[in-house]
């Protein structure tokens, strides 16, 4: 219920602040505002936190860092403007430079101390809808060789006690390993913490959210179907865009693609989440989820958003936001 009450129907604001430093408003409060009178209740901001230290010096694995103005003052606008709007704000720690990486030590300390600077920073703003994101997707963000589970805990339980040293009150938001896999979560112990909403990401069926899509390896697909419909697959996976030089469980998943495209299939792989978070009585939210446009048609992408969305609201409204 407080989950729902604050992070549902979201707004994901992309390729701006995660992928370079702040310098200048592409997006402004009048931005805040048209999407609040849209009917969206929560944003979600990737940013690329350890971008803005300015310097830093780490002692027997503690940082001590300096952080850029620049950082806060976007920081300090959003959480004014989705104030403003009666919006919540998510401040989600995002990045894709990889400078971020398990076997550098050093690094690890530095996004740590970041964490502890923002939590600072909010630990006396009186806001119930202000949250924390550790680190978006470990695999994603993190150089060299992902982590393991057990791995990320301890990063993310280091950067909890570095946000609770200042900050006692607002809730953070933990997504595990496998890009927010619901798999590995619902197969996790919630963390020490007892304040924080559990994150999974949602882009099944992988091979028709992510047709087109060149960071998947994937770019020369097209116009699969969602549902699976006979009569437009095709018996000729050519037909399609798939090829033979294509990783092994790209073409597994084509050949499968007639059980996994369909509503029952992304139904099951949700009910995971919930049952976890009914077990564990703990908050379980999806804050990605939807399909690239480049090689898909509309038509499918709004049956496919349609069953998501609807899915969520089936069993039990569970919080999610469009990736856009």
């Amino acid at each position: 219920t407080y989950a729902s009450s604050y992070v549902n129907r979201g707004y994901n604001i992309t390729h701006w602040l995660e992928e370079g430093r702040f310098a200048g408003f592409t997006y402004d409060e009048a931005y805040v505002t048209k999407l609040a009178a849209a009917g969206f209740k929560s944003l979600r901001l990737p940013v690329d936190l350890d971008l803005y230290v300015v310097s830093s010096t780490v002692t027997g694995g503690i940082a001590d860092v300096v952080v850029h103005d620049d950082l806060f003052t976007v920081l300090d606008a959003f959480v004014l403007w989705t104030a403003n709007a009666g919006m919540s704000l998510t401040i989600d720690y995002h990045q894709y430079d990889k400078s971020l990486d398990k076997a550098i030590p050093d690094s690890i300390a530095v996004a740590v101390a970041v964490w502890g600077k923002v939590a600072a920073r909010y630990a006396s703003n009186p806001r119930v809808d202000l949250f924390y994101e550790l680190l978006n997707e470990p695999e994603l963000s993190m150089g060299g060789t992902p982590p393991t589970q057990d791995e990320w805990t301890a990063i993310a339980e280091r950067m909890i006690a570095a946000i609770r040293a200042s900050d006692t009150t607002h809730t953070i938001l933990f997504g595990d390993v496998n890009w927010y896999g619901i798999g590995p979560l619902s197969n996790r112990k919630p963390l020490s913490d007892g304040n924080v909403i559990y994150v999974f990401h949602d882009y099944e069926p992988f091979i028709f959210t992510h047709q087109g899509a060149s960071w998947a390896n994937m770019s020369s697909t097209h116009d699969l179907p969602y549902p699976y419909t006979a009569e437009r697959w095709s018996q000729y996976f050519g037909d399609l865009g798939f090829t033979s030089a294509m990783d092994g469980w790209i073409l597994a998943a084509a050949r499968d693609y007639y059980r996994t495209g369909n509503r029952a299939y992304i139904r099951n792989q949700i009910v995971q989440a919930k049952r976890w978070a009914v077990a564990n009585n703990v908050p379980v939210i999806c804050n990605e989820f939807g399909a690239y446009d480049r090689a898909s048609r509309l038509e499918d992408r709004a049956r496919y958003l349609t069953d998501v969305v609807s899915i969520f609201e089936e069993i039990g409204r569970a919080a999610c936001r469009e990736r856009v």
